[in-house]
């Protein structure tokens, strides 16, 4: 749909494609932080492999 314009983020692609919605785009951003980082005895590192490891496995580019 060319008349809808996504607004320039630094951020990942995934979570940029809701900057049509900031709302929406804040929502996702505050529920991935909040379950995916910090809730576990796991360091931010290895959290990040992890889901690196499966992103990777799924062929997932984000």
């Amino acid at each position: 749909m060319s008349w809808i314009k996504e607004e320039k983020v630094d951020l990942p692609p995934v979570i940029s494609c809701m900057s049509i919605n900031e709302n929406a785009m804040k929502a996702v951003q505050n529920l991935n932080a909040n379950i995916t980082f910090g809730s576990s005895a796991l360091t931010r590192v290895q959290e990040e492999c992890i889901a690196t490891v499966v992103a990777a496995v799924n062929s997932c580019r984000y």
